[in-house]
């Protein structure tokens, strides 16, 4: 079943900046939350191999945008690095809900008694969409009133810890919660959501931010990042 690709304003979540020597570089790393899994993983062996120092600072992605837009341009176009998908979290012992059509997730949604999702007011990807989602079908008022708004957490945290019986994210973040399973959204509903490395047009050293990129993008990475709940490129 085709997914529909974001590839508008969170395409470029991912920046490098570098400073430093050539032959050993700070390399510092503007990113979105949602990549945070991928780089700390992969960050260490690519410092290992390469004696760069990669410094990172994480945030939700529309807040990083409009800070990139606003004080940053950059080189060549935006290397996809990974991409995840839209969806739910459930317990994993639980029932999956119905999510099989728009009026199944409807029920699904009226039907819980608390759902958590991602302030739409930072930026963070998962929460507009699911603002946009409610809007759509009609029951932003019934899902607002129930819902917990959080930023800069791992909301299916919230299942199970039993605050709430459906957490909004991405896959990735969702699968990095013991104890819960991912629930896809309906045709209509399905997103990826891709996350890209752009390089900065004010690296002092774009040779040793640019082999970042290619570390992260390369097909030695996949395993990795698969691991991580999300797929290559």
């Amino acid at each position: 079943m085709a997914h529909r690709l974001l590839s508008t304003a969170f395409a470029i979540v991912v920046a490098f900046f570098t400073g430093g020597s050539a032959k050993a570089s700070e390399i510092r790393v503007l990113s979105a939350n949602g990549a945070r899994l991928i780089l700390e993983a992969l960050v260490p062996q690519f410092e290992s191999e390469t004696n760069h120092k990669v410094t990172t600072r994480y945030g939700e992605a529309g807040v990083l945008r409009n800070r990139i837009l606003d004080g940053e341009g950059f080189d060549g176009d935006p290397v996809a690095i990974a991409h995840t998908d839209f969806g739910m979290a459930v317990l994993a012992d639980a029932p999956k809900p119905d999510t099989s059509s728009s009026d199944a997730l409807k029920q699904t949604l009226l039907s819980a008694n608390s759902i958590v999702y991602t302030d739409p007011k930072t930026g963070e990807i998962s929460g507009v969409l699911f603002t946009r989602l409610i809007e759509r079908l009609g029951i932003a008022d019934e899902v607002n009133k129930k819902s917990k708004l959080v930023a800069g957490v791992l909301n299916a945290s919230f299942v199970v810890k039993g605050e709430a019986d459906l957490a909004v994210q991405l896959a990735n973040e969702i699968l990095a919660v013991p104890g819960v399973q991912f629930v896809p959204m309906p045709p209509g509903f399905q997103i990826s959501v891709t996350f890209s490395g752009g390089l900065a047009t004010s690296a002092t050293d774009p040779a040793a931010a640019k082999s970042l990129i290619q570390f992260l993008a390369r097909p030695a990475a996949a395993p990795v990042i698969r691991s991580k709940g999300y797929e290559p490129g």
